[in-house]
């Protein structure tokens, strides 16, 4: 049989922030060549491989500044909430070790669908409502009941929009084990065989065995509802408020009756993450109007922040960088045009009012003439 393409990939090569996901799900590496009966060493190693870090920080927080920017676009709200323990969602899907693991498709780290999200808040809701309030689920989620008994209205679009729940920062994964300890009494108990068989009786002479599978060792997710209509914008902070009970009481993905998936809110995580974002914020506005300046503006743009900072902290005796701008400026300052050349005075004017020496002693007028002739009647206005 032909082998794959990447058979001989090797695994040591590949860069440190390379997408994990796809090398778990699509580059499984079997020992066995009928592809038939894969091993516990093979199971091992496929998890070994990918464990440690996932995804690359810088990438995962510009997707989620990108992620926030939709959300307030849409009259949303966002929060961030940590681990408690282990994390694990996606174990349904398909995969040679027996237990499968959801990946994000671009950021190679996991992460939860909105579907997910969708659901957990549902069923807690169905747990803790009181009676008569089922026209929230109606208004929420688009309908009253999952039967059609419950129901008392036609079903709708729901009021409200979850988005993925996706990575802020740094996340690991890592090995996990659960040891059945009756397996053929899961695999062949309901098949008719009969009950004298020993291999098919839920009993404790089986041996367990070990099954290794991926979970979410460390990690912080931002969730986030948005609303679909006008009217729900104002009930987004309830919502919000009923997904960290939901989070909390039952956790999220898949294992939670054992204690996975269960999260608390990070407050300070919001607010540092919240900082970093209008951070950048300002620095792309910053960079977006030096590109819209000319040559000269751009350099007089410059000189005034670092004076603007000088100000603020109070340090006259920082003046020489400003100082060694502005004499740069008035060395190519022949080919600006009157306007330029009126602010750059000003800005001459500002520097050595604050550092010294004053304007009106003749050094300082002399610092600022006398490169550029065209200076000399604006000093002297």
């Amino acid at each position: 049989m032909p082998q794959p393409l990447y058979k001989n990939a090797e695994y040591s090569k590949l860069a440190a922030n390379f997408h994990k996901g796809l090398w778990f799900e699509r580059f499984f590496n079997y020992t066995d060549r009928t592809f038939q009966d894969v091993g516990d060493s093979d199971k091992k190693q496929a998890i070994g491989q990918v464990s440690g870090a996932a995804g690359s920080e810088q990438d995962i927080e510009r997707f989620a500044a990108r992620q926030i920017k939709l959300i307030n676009s849409l009259g949303g709200q966002f929060q961030i909430f940590t681990l408690d323990w282990h994390f694990v969602t996606g174990m349904g899907n398909e995969h040679p070790v027996e237990n499968g693991f959801l990946w994000h498709p671009t950021l190679g780290t996991p992460y939860l669908q909105g579907s997910a999200v969708k659901g957990l808040l549902r069923s807690w809701l169905e747990q803790n409502l009181e009676p008569g309030s089922q026209w929230l689920l109606h208004q929420w989620f688009g309908s009253e009941g999952k039967k059609p008994a419950e129901q008392q209205h036609d079903n709708q679009a729901g009021g409200l929009i979850f988005h993925d729940a996706i990575p802020v920062g740094a996340t690991r994964v890592g090995a996990d084990i659960m040891t059945p300890h009756m397996g053929k009494w899961y695999e062949k108990g309901g098949e008719g065989r009969p009950a004298s068989r020993p291999d098919t009786i839920p009993a404790d002479w089986h041996n367990p065995v070990p099954v290794p599978f991926l979970v979410t060792t460390k990690a912080s997710f931002l969730f986030a509802v948005s609303p679909r209509t006008g009217a729900m914008k104002d009930g987004i902070a309830q919502v919000m408020a009923f997904l960290g009970n939901a989070l909390e009481e039952l956790g999220a993905g898949a294992k939670t009756s054992a204690g996975y998936g269960s999260m608390q809110r990070a407050e300070n995580q919001e607010a540092a993450f919240a900082q970093r974002l209008q951070a950048q914020q300002e620095q792309q506005q910053q960079q977006a109007l030096e590109a819209s300046l000319s040559p000269a503006e751009r350099s007089m743009y410059q000189v005034r922040q670092q004076l603007a900072a000088d100000i603020r902290s109070g340090n006259q005796n920082a003046g020489g960088d400003c100082k060694r701008q502005l004499n740069l400026m008035v060395a190519g300052a022949e080919q600006w045009s009157q306007a330029e050349l009126e602010e750059l005075h000003q800005l001459a004017l500002d520097i050595l009012n604050h550092h010294g020496p004053a304007p009106k002693k003749g050094k300082g007028k002399e610092l600022i003439i006398s490169r550029v002739p065209s200076l000399h009647n604006i000093c002297n206005d």
